[in-house]
C-alpha cells in the first residue's frame, strides 16, 4: 500500500465546486452506527479506528491532502476493513479517492500501476441523456444529489469505463471503475429547489432527464461534498467487447462488408493476447444452394485457404465440403506443456503447414445451422492460453447470431438488387402483389368458381418525368461506324498493294473495282441503306476474296492475316470508332444512372415511392408518388414539392458531372435535361404482358402522349430546340403549379448550382397537344460541391 496522487480524469471540471474536501466526519458516522447497531464483540476495531483518529486529528489536524502520511495507519485500516482478510490476491486494484473518483492518494502499487498506464477515460453510460453537456464527476454529483437529497434513485451507473492503450495507440484491455460513495457526504448550501420530476423528464416512462432543464433548475454550486470514496479498477474486456458487438449489430444494414470485418476485428483484439494473434470470422453464405465465400473476408483463414485458386476464385473441395457438413470444434498445438490436448482433424497436416504454433476453429451455430467460422491463431506460443479461450468462448453465441444477421443482410441485398435492376416489383408495391396474390390464393382454396387475378392498380398518383438524352447520339453513333468502314477500306487498299507488287491479277483487279463501287454508292444513300451494303459486302465479297487470295498467293499468308484482322466484327481492331463511342456512352450513363440512384434515395428515405428507368441512349425514368402506394403513412402534397425540387437538384448534377466528365471520356459525349410536370394524379396499373405499369383510363394516357412528344419540341416560331447542353428544360401545362415551382427554383439558386437566369418559353404545338410552356435553367458550370 502506498500514499500517492493520481488524477483519474482528464476532463477539465466545468464546475471547480464539483471537488470535495477530504474529511473522515462520513467515516466517524459510519464507525459510531457500527458500534451502536453491533455487538460488543464486534465494538474493538470500530472504536480503536475513532480513538486512533481523534488522536491523530488532535496532532496533526483534521484530514487533508498535505497530512496523508500522519494516517498512514487509518488509511490501512480502512482498507483491511473493506478487503476480505481471506483475500490475499497481491494486485487487486484499490484505492481511495477525493469524492468523485477525480484523484486517487491511496492505494494498492497495482491500482497506480494500472492508473500510470495509459488508461483513457470513457464517457459513463446510462439513463442519463447529456450529450456533451457534462463530465463523468458531474453526472456522479448529480446522482448523489438525487438519491440523497431528493430521495430518488436514478438507476444510474456509478462506474467510469476506461480502455487501456498499447504504444500503437490500440485499444487492448478495459476497466470499470466501481465507485463506493459510502463515506461521502452531501449537503445542500441553502434551501432545496422544488423538483417537478415529470418535468425534467423527456419521457417520463423511461424517467429520462431532459438535461438541459436539470441543468437550469438544480446548480451544483449550491451543495457540497466531503469524505472520500473506495474504488476498485475491474477488468471488464468481455463485457465491453459484448456491448460493442451488439452495437455494430445495429448498424450491419449501414456497413460496408470489409469495413464491418475491419471494426469487429479492432472489437476484438483485447481479449486477444500478443499482436500476432489472428482472429478470422466469415459467415456462411450460402448462393443457390452452394457455400459462397468472398476471398477479401476470408484471405486470413486456414481452413478454406487452400480452396482458392490462382485467380483467386473459390473451388470447394471434398475435405471442406465434409467439413460444412458436420462441423466441429478444431484445436491444435506444438506446444503440449500447456496441458491443452488437440483434436484429432483432416486439417491438421495444412494447419501444421501453416507455421501456426496454437490454432483454434469453432463453428458459429444458429438455431441448429452453420452459421459462420471462427478462427484463432498465432505463430508465437503461449498467445492462446486457457483464459483467452474461455473469453472467446462467451462471445460464441453472440458471434454466431452476427454471422447469422451477415448472411441474411446479404440475402437482403441480393434480393433488394433483383427486385431493383432485373424485375418490375419494386419493395415500394410490393405490399400489393402480396394482397392480391394471398386474394387470389384465398379465392382458390375456397373453390370459387370466380377466382382470378384481380389487376395492380394504384389510384390518384402524382408521377415525376425525367429524361437524360445524349446530344446527337444518332449522329455520333453513325458517324463512328462510317469512320470505321472507312478504316477498313484504307487497309483493303493497303492489302490490295501488297498483293499487286507480284504483278497484276484478275482476282485483285475484279475485287479492287467492287471496293470503288461500294464506297462512291455510299454517298448517294441514306445510312440505314448504307448499312445493309457495307454488311452485305464484307459477307458477300471481302470473305470470298481473302480465302481465294490465301489460296492464290499462298507466299503472302502472313501479310493477308495481317490485314484480315480488321475487317471482321473484331472489338480491337475492326471497330475502334463505334466502341470508342459506345465506351464513353456506357460511362456517361453509368453517372447518370449513379446519379439517379441518389435521387431515388432520397425520395425512398422521405416517402417510399415507385421509380422505374427506361434506358435509351440516355436515361428516361418515371416516378410514382402517392397514398395509395405507400397507404401506412399520410401523404402531403408538400411532398411532391419536396421531390421536384430535387429532382431540378438531381438533373442539375448530371449536367455537371457530364460536364466535367468530357475531359476523361474516350470520346467527349454531352447530355440535355428535359423534366416533365403534369398538373394532377393519375392512375396507374400494372401490365401483366409487358411486366411493368402504365397509365390506367382514357384520361391519364394524355400523360404519356406529352412524355414522347416533347423530346424533340421547339421553342414557338423559332427552330430552336428546348433541349439544350448545360442546360435544364421544365415543361409544363398549367400556370397553377408555377408559385411552388419557382420557390423551389429560388431555392435551388440560392445553393449556387444554377444561374440566376431564368427563361420562361412557349412551345410549338405538337400532335394532339397545344398551349406547352417551359422554364429553362442554367445550370453554374463553376459550381464545385457537387460530389
Amino acid at each position: 500500500m502506498e500514499i500517492k496522487k493520481v488524477q483519474l480524469t482528464t476532463a477539465k471540471m466545468a464546475n471547480t465546486y464539483a471537488n470535495g474536501r477530504l474529511d473522515f466526519e462520513p467515516f466517524f458516522k459510519y464507525l459510531e452506527s457500527f458500534i451502536e447497531n453491533g455487538t460488543s464483540s464486534d465494538d474493538m476495531i470500530p472504536l480503536f479506528a475513532l480513538e486512533r483518529i481523534k488522536e491523530i486529528e488532535h496532532l496533526n489536524g483534521k484530514l487533508c491532502k498535505h497530512n496523508l502520511n500522519a494516517y498512514k495507519d487509518i488509511l490501512q485500516l480502512i482498507y483491511s476493513l473493506s478487503v476480505s482478510l481471506i483475500d490475499t490476491a497481491p494486485k487487486r486494484y484499490w484505492a481511495l479517492t477525493t469524492a468523485l473518483a477525480e484523484e486517487a492518494f491511496y492505494g494498492t502499487e497495482a491500482f497506480f500501476d494500472l492508473a500510470n498506464h495509459q488508461l483513457v477515460e470513457q464517457e459513463i453510460q446510462g439513463k442519463m441523456r447529456t450529450g456533451s453537456l457534462l463530465t463523468n464527476q458531474e453526472k456522479l454529483f448529480y446522482t448523489l444529489i438525487f438519491e440523497r437529497l431528493y430521495g430518488f434513485s436514478s438507476n444510474e451507473n456509478s462506474s467510469i469505463v476506461y480502455h487501456q492503450l498499447n504504444d500503437q495507440g490500440e485499444i487492448v484491455d478495459y476497466y470499470d471503475l466501481d465507485i463506493d460513495f459510502k463515506f461521502v457526504e452531501i449537503k445542500a448550501k441553502k434551501t432545496l429547489p422544488t423538483l417537478d420530476i415529470g418535468r425534467l423528464s423527456e419521457n417520463p416512462s423511461d424517467s429520462l432527464f431532459d438535461w438541459n432543464t436539470v441543468i437550469n433548475t438544480v446548480k451544483l454550486e449550491d451543495f457540497e461534498l466531503s469524505g472520500f470514496s473506495i474504488v476498485t479498477f475491474r477488468k471488464t474486456s468481455t463485457e465491453h467487447t459484448l456491448r460493442r458487438i451488439q452495437s455494430i449489430l445495429l448498424d450491419l444494414p449501414t456497413y460496408n462488408y470489409h469495413l464491418f470485418f475491419a471494426d469487429l476485428e479492432k472489437i476484438i483484439t483485447p481479449l486477444l493476447k500478443g499482436a500476432d494473434t489472428v482472429f478470422s470470422l466469415f459467415p456462411l453464405f450460402q448462393l443457390n444452394g452452394v457455400p459462397f465465400f468472398d476471398y477479401s473476408i476470408t484471405n486470413k483463414s486456414i481452413l478454406i485457404a487452400e480452396a482458392y485458386t490462382a485467380n483467386k476464385t473459390f473451388k470447394i473441395n471434398p475435405e471442406l465440403a465434409g467439413y460444412l457438413k458436420h462441423p466441429h470444434v478444431i484445436f491444435y498445438t506444438n506446444n503440449a506443456t500447456n496441458g491443452l490436448r488437440n483434436t484429432t482433424s483432416i486439417f491438421d497436416e495444412r494447419i501444421g503447414r501453416s507455421g501456426v504454433t496454437t490454432y483454434l476453429c469453432i463453428p458459429l451455430i444458429h438455431n441448429h445451422s452453420l452459421s459462420g467460422i471462427l478462427e484463432i491463431y498465432s505463430h508465437e506460443q503461449d498467445q492462446l492460453d486457457n483464459e483467452t479461450m474461455q473469453a472467446l468462448s462467451s462471445l460464441v453465441p453472440l458471434l454466431s447470431q452476427l454471422s447469422q444477421d451477415i448472411t441474411l443482410e446479404f440475402k437482403k441485398r441480393i434480393d433488394d438488387i433483383i427486385i431493383n435492376r432485373f424485375t418490375t416489383i419494386q419493395p415500394s408495391v410490393q405490399w400489393k402483389f402480396n394482397h392480391i396474390a394471398a386474394q387470389y390464393i384465398q379465392e382458390l382454396e375456397n373453390d370459387s368458381r370466380d377466382a382470378h387475378i384481380k389487376a395492380v392498380v394504384f389510384e390518384e398518383v402524382y408521377p415525376l418525368y425525367g429524361a437524360v438524352d445524349v446530344k446527337d447520339s444518332t449522329i455520333i453513333r453513325n458517324a463512328s461506324i462510317l469512320k470505321d468502314f472507312s478504316f477498313k477500306v484504307k487497309q483493303l487498299a493497303m492489302l490490295i498493294d501488297e498483293l499487286s507488287l507480284d504483278g497484276k491479277h484478275k482476282l485483285i483487279m475484279t475485287f479492287s473495282a467492287r471496293v470503288d463501287q461500294i464506297t462512291e454508292s455510299l454517298d448517294h444513300i441514306s445510312f440505314d441503306e448504307s448499312m445493309v451494303k457495307i454488311i452485305e459486302f464484307f459477307r458477300k465479297d471481302v470473305q470470298p476474296f481473302l480465302e481465294e487470295a490465301r489460296k492464290q498467293f499462298p507466299s503472302k499468308i502472313e501479310v493477308i492475316e495481317h490485314y484480315a484482322k480488321h475487317f471482321f466484327t473484331n472489338r480491337e481492331t475492326g471497330e475502334f470508332y463505334r466502341n470508342e463511342f459506345e465506351t464513353s456512352l456506357r460511362q456517361i450513363n453509368q453517372l447518370i444512372g449513379k446519379e439517379l440512384d441518389h435521387f431515388n434515395s432520397f425520395i425512398q428515405g422521405n416517402y417510399p415511392s415507385y421509380f422505374q428507368k427506361f434506358r435509351t441512349d440516355g436515361i428516361e425514368y418515371d416516378i410514382y408518388i402517392g397514398e395509395s402506394i405507400t397507404p401506412q403513412q399520410p401523404f402531403s402534397y408538400e411532398f411532391i414539392n419536396v421531390f421536384r425540387r430535387q429532382q431540378i437538384i438531381s438533373m442539375a448534377r448530371i449536367a455537371l458531372k457530364a460536364y466535367h466528365a468530357k475531359d476523361i471520356l474516350p470520346l467527349a459525349l454531352e447530355t440535355t435535361q428535359l423534366i416533365f410536370i403534369n398538373p394532377h394524379s393519375i392512375d396507374i396499373s400494372f401490365r401483366e404482358d409487358e411486366r411493368r405499369f402504365d397509365v390506367e383510363g382514357s384520361l391519364n394516357i394524355r400523360y404519356e402522349i406529352i412524355k414522347k412528344r416533347i423530346d424533340k419540341i421547339r421553342i414557338k416560331r423559332t427552330k430552336e430546340r428546348l433541349t439544350q447542353v448545360n442546360k435544364i428544360a421544365i415543361v409544363y401545362l398549367s400556370d397553377e403549379i408555377l408559385e411552388d415551382l419557382m420557390l423551389s427554383i429560388k431555392a435551388i439558386y440560392d445553393m449556387g448550382i444554377i444561374e440566376h437566369t431564368i427563361e420562361h418559353l412557349k412551345l410549338e404545338d405538337v400532335q394532339g397537344i397545344a398551349g406547352l410552356k417551359a422554364i429553362r435553367l442554367s445550370v453554374n458550370l463553376n459550381y464545385q460541391d457537387f460530389s
